[in-house]
């Protein structure tokens, strides 16, 4: 917008504009004090606006205009490739700007007086090619009108300052604080932001000075962009309250609920059209040059719009203006199939009353138009617009594909483990490397975490408050990572939101082949007092005279909510089991792994696992104590062996409402067959079961095996799991006996795609969500990887 109309309302105007350009260039003083031949010398300043004039008796004076387009959505049910709905907010229209020092400057940094006089965006010596360069005190506002879901950027004082210069950087949206940098000085590295705009219809960027002066406070937003994804409508819905694709206006930003006001988003009165209000609808202002444009993906899950349209009373009866209902589809129409032309509409007339036919539209366009005339005063409301949509069945077969999401039921995304979010049935999928990506209910990719270093992931949970704690290895052992609900990690727990353990002391020679060499986590649960239980191996020292080392142990580790080690757990929050004591005869080298953990109600920790020596040996199920001893009430001694054969293998345990517990896994050697089984409180046995989800493959080639296990409330579950290089869900009755009508699949087992590691979970809105990790790198894949994906099914 600032190449439309870039008014000097302060300092130097555009007749003053050469002869305050001759500033002298900024020298970086030795002492970091005020450099001889300093701009700021007596206290000189050069602030600025941008579209903030007061309102005239005639606004549209000489041609004036604040023409305005939104950020653009990208649709809900088609977006797979990440980043995409990304908007650079250097590429968008504010509707208010501030700098301190000459104008703000896009996608260069801020330089003097004049505009882009600016150098490319530099901070710690990080280059940005996008972003916005600008001077304490500054503030920039956009209109985002609810339809974006994170706001990123990378932000500093930039490096044609030296180590000069600090500022403070806040991000508000709708007048709450949603981010604060504190104090970024001269010299520092960019500080990243990435948090949650959804539902905010304003975001507002604010640098100040730091808190001592504006001297060489040369700011920069790197790449600050918003990630914007349109919603569809469930049911009937006032548009209103729809967040469109995108938009474009005459004269200052879309208002919702009011009328189009001036420049400013909120700035609008009641909707009032012929002496009758409003309580919603959309105030918008047509344009001479550009169409008042709106758009919104229905999918063509609704059958009629009605609302009525008309000329605001705020401009009395002057305007003229022609609103226009269009299918938008530019493969079968060219300038879209008309659904609605209410004729000319001039103000002070009466609301006129419409309803379209919107059956099978997937992108629905509203349109204002100038009559022909001139845009002046054409202040045009849609009010009381109400789209009629079909409810989705509510009796979908469990275990069927939910079309709604991703592409028929699948999301091009996916990972090592899976968390339903709790707002709306969103869902957070890991990535080997430590890297979170949240998915949309829709299904579409709205924003995901940088990787960390030397990681390597293998589970999240997500605590009530929304937090994620992601667990695994870094650098050889054991590690856990905290993220806030915006995905950047959480700098109050551990450092910097990592927790690095070492647990491993394996010293008596080199490991086995693939045992790594200290330790990791497999899983993580959070307990509810919000304390964090990671569960694991770790190689450790033997002092058994029968076996004098291990390959590994069993690990446990407790850590308090700010990631240090709960000395209540074990030994300063460290349990380690070698599963050697409980086989006095054995004098091999045993690897014990835990890969999965639950916790009972009553907090005891129940956690299953390995304990094998050339792929042979013993699945393990045990239980712990809150303090983290083995309960001697479970088993005799806290440990069960599980399986009909030394082959055996556990990946997966839930304790059902009832205290029951459920393990799953693999039976026969090279995991020939899946296997379930129940086991009461006290450790007793009760059913099993062993299956195939292929059976037509030959199962002496092919590894079975569950990975996942929901319980459901009537004691049935869920499982998930795969057969060779293909993923499967099916479900099992309480007595362990699979439910055959399950997917109206072949047998109950509901094949989902290609991958491994699948993992399952119940969703907010009562679906299952699943999630597979890649097994082959795809080429032509754009960034995702063959067998990496989310699913979404009916329960």
């Amino acid at each position: 917008m600032t190449g439309k109309f870039i008014p000097f309302a302060l300092g130097c105007t555009a007749l003053l504009l050469a002869a305050c350009s001759q500033t002298p260039t900024p020298v970086t003083a030795s002492d970091g004090g005020l450099p001889a031949g300093s701009p700021y010398a007596g206290g000189k300043q050069y602030p600025w606006t941008d579209r903030l004039d007061a309102p005239s008796a005639d606004p549209y004076a000489d041609g004036r205009n604040y023409g305005w387009s939104s950020p653009v959505a990208v649709s809900g049910v088609r977006a797979q490739a990440l980043n995409s709905g990304q908007n650079f907010l250097s590429d968008l229209d504010w509707t208010s700007a501030t700098s301190g020092w000459g104008p703000i400057e896009r996608d260069r940094s801020n330089g003097e007086q004049d505009i882009r006089d600016g150098a490319g965006l530099k901070v710690g010596g990080r280059s940005f090619t996008k972003g916005l360069g600008v001077h304490a005190a500054s503030e920039i506002k956009y209109a985002l009108g609810g339809q974006c879901n994170t706001f990123t950027a990378l932000m500093g004082i930039d490096e044609e300052v030296g180590k000069l210069g600090s500022a403070q950087f806040k991000v508000f949206g709708d007048g709450a604080m949603l981010f604060d940098s504190g104090v970024r000085r001269g010299g520092d590295l960019s500080l990243p932001v990435n948090v949650s705009v959804a539902g905010v219809r304003e975001l507002r960027l604010v640098v100040s000075d730091g808190g001592d002066n504006n001297y060489y406070d040369h700011a920069d937003w790197g790449e600050a962009a918003v990630n914007c994804v349109a919603a569809q409508p469930t049911g009937d819905v006032m548009l209103s309250d729809l967040p469109y694709i995108s938009a474009t206006n005459g004269w200052g930003p879309v208002e919702f609920d009011r009328s189009n006001g001036e420049q400013t988003q909120f700035d609008g009165g009641p909707l009032s059209i012929g002496g009758q209000v409003f309580a919603t609808g959309l105030g918008v202002h047509a344009s001479s040059t550009t169409l008042s444009n709106i758009k919104y993906d229905l999918d063509k899950r609704c059958v009629t719009l009605s609302g009525k349209v008309g000329i605001d009373d705020e401009v009395g009866n002057r305007g003229s203006v022609v609103f226009r209902v269009l299918e938008d589809d530019p493969q079968k129409y060219l300038n879209g199939r008309e659904l609605y032309n209410s004729g000319v509409v001039r103000g002070g007339a009466a609301a006129q009353s419409f309803t379209a036919n919107v059956k099978d539209v997937t992108t629905l366009r509203l349109e204002v138009s100038d009559a022909g005339d001139n845009m002046n005063f054409d202040h045009a409301d849609w009010a009381d617009l109400q789209l009629t949509c079909i409810t989705p069945a509510q009796d979908q077969q469990p275990g069927t594909l939910d079309p709604s999401f991703g592409i028929n039921g699948r999301a091009n995304a996916g990972g090592v483990d899976v968390v339903a979010d709790g707002v709306g049935g969103v869902v957070a999928v890991l990535d080997a490397d430590f890297r979170v990506t949240r998915l949309s209910t829709s299904g579409a990719v709205l924003a995901q975490s940088a990787a960390l270093s030397g990681g390597v992931a293998n589970a999240i949970a997500r605590q009530p408050d929304g937090k994620l704690v992601v667990a695994g290895q870094m650098n050889g052992e054991m590690a856990a990572a905290r993220y806030l609900s915006s995905l950047t990690l959480d700098p109050s727990f551990g450092e910097g939101g990592v927790v690095k353990l070492t647990l491993g002391n394996y010293t008596a020679g080199p490991p086995e082949p693939g045992n790594g060499t200290g330790s990791a986590a497999q899983d993580v649960l959070v307990q509810p007092d919000g304390k964090i239980v990671l569960g694991g191996s770790a190689q450790r020292i033997s002092t058994n005279a029968n076996a004098p080392s291990t390959s590994s142990d069993f690990a446990l580790v407790r850590l308090q909510s700010n990631g240090a080690p709960d000395a209540s757990f074990g030994q300063d929050g460290k349990v380690f089991t070698r599963l050697e004591q409980f086989s006095p005869s054995s004098t091999s080298l045993l690897k014990d792994e835990i890969y999965s953990l639950a916790l009972q109600p009553d907090g005891k920790t129940v956690a299953v696992g390995d304990s094998t020596v050339a792929g042979a040996g013993a699945a393990v199920l045990a239980r712990y104590l809150p303090n983290g001893q083995l309960d001697p009430a479970f088993g005799g001694n806290g440990i069960i062996r599980v399986g009909v054969s030394s082959y055996t293998t556990l990946r997966a345990v839930v304790v059902q409402p009832d205290g029951q517990i459920v393990v799953g896994g693999a039976d026969a050697r090279f995991y020939t067959s899946a296997l379930l089984q129940k086991f009461n409180p006290d450790g007793t046995g009760g059913p099993s079961a062993t299956f195939k989800f292929n059976t037509s493959e030959d199962s002496r080639f092919t590894q079975t095996i569950v990975t996942s296990l929901i319980s459901e409330n009537d004691g049935s579950v869920v499982v998930g799991g795969y057969d060779g290089e293909s993923t499967y869900v099916a479900r099992f009755a309480p007595t362990l006996i699979q439910d055959t009508s399950f997917g109206n699949a072949p047998g109950g087992n509901v094949f989902l795609g290609k991958g491994t590691i699948l993992s399952v979970v119940n969703t907010t809105d009562g679906k299952i969500v699943a999630t597979t990790a890649a097994y082959a790198f795809d080429a032509n894949s754009v960034g995702f990887r063959q067998g990496q994906a989310t699913y979404r099914l009916f329960r």
